[in-house]
């Protein structure tokens, strides 16, 4: 029996001492060093966890190894860019920053920015740091690869030799009627049932400020969802469909106009090649400026 429990303590002791040896120690001091400046570890290790977060949520299979070194990668790249932006003398102010956030702000919403910083325990000083550093490296870029370096004769090239047509999407023409309560949704249902003109309803309800009336234009039905989606794929010219229940109150529909998908000509393709070729462009600017300037750094990278 006292041999038996020797074996099991022995074998604890060792098992213990493997786990001991195999497990990696943590890592202190610069995940990386670029020409002098370091790039923290927890600067690293937070948006690696961004990282890994997101593929996560979009991958079956995370290759974390890969990860890593994509993350170090850009890290150092961002290092090398802000070093060319401030040679350049290039620079952001404060309000500059101050407007990108209120601009990201808009889209994201308020919420989603203070979620995200509590997330990742962001300060808001970091914050402005992250933007004024993304702005100076666009900034940078831009200035390199200006909107004028794309010339008609590349842009009708790319028109011409593309391997798919440009598509101008099937829009519809809308005149809409939105009210909140059922009530008036199903008097105006009646109303439609009796043969009552669309336009007298809109009459009758902005005269009594029952809801709104609107011209809302062309609108291409795949952006869209749900019932009103559905009604304005299907709606013909004249049509009138309703009452569709959303978020916010019962909605009537009018198509007044219909537009089937059709190929783009050159001049309606215009002002999209062109952003496609500006970014191609800054994006190749982008990579040719970091492997330049990698030839000539001291770069120490710490993580692996």
């Amino acid at each position: 029996m006292l041999k038996r429990g020797l074996i099991l303590l022995v074998s604890a002791v060792m098992i213990f001492s493997f786990l001991s040896c195999s497990k990696k120690p943590e890592q202190t001091g610069p995940a990386a060093v670029v020409n002098g400046e370091e790039i923290s570890m927890e600067d690293f290790q937070t948006r690696l966890k961004q990282r890994l977060d997101f593929h996560r949520q979009t991958a079956e299979k995370v290759d974390e190894k890969s990860i890593r070194e994509a993350v170090i990668q850009e890290m150092v790249s961002e290092k090398l860019l802000l070093a060319a932006a401030k040679e350049k003398g290039i620079e952001v102010t404060d309000e500059e920053v101050n407007k990108a956030i209120e601009n990201y702000t808009k889209i994201q919403g308020k919420e989603k920015i203070d979620e995200y910083l509590k997330k990742w325990n962001i300060s808001e000083e970091k914050f402005k740091e992250q933007v004024r550093a993304q702005l100076m490296i666009n900034k940078l870029i831009n200035e390199l690869v200006p909107e004028d370096s794309i010339k008609e004769e590349d842009m009708k090239d790319y028109y011409k030799n593309a391997e798919k047509p440009f598509i101008k999407q099937a829009r519809v023409e809308v005149k809409l009627i939105q009210v909140m309560s059922k009530e008036e949704a199903d008097r105006i249902k009646g109303e439609l049932e009796k043969k009552v003109d669309f336009e007298k309803i809109g009459e009758r309800i902005n005269k009594e400020k029952k809801g709104i009336v609107s011209d809302y234009g062309w609108v291409e039905p795949r952006l869209f969802t749900g019932e009103i989606g559905e009604a304005l794929k299907n709606l013909k010219e004249g049509e009138v469909g309703g009452p569709y229940k959303g978020k916010d109150g019962y909605y009537f529909l009018k198509v007044r106009k219909r537009e089937k998908e059709k190929p783009m000509t050159y001049e309606e393709a215009r002002e999209q090649i062109k952003r496609i070729l500006l970014n191609q462009r800054r994006q190749a600017m982008r990579a040719h400026l970091v492997e330049e300037r990698k030839k000539k750094s001291k770069i120490v990278i710490n993580v692996s």
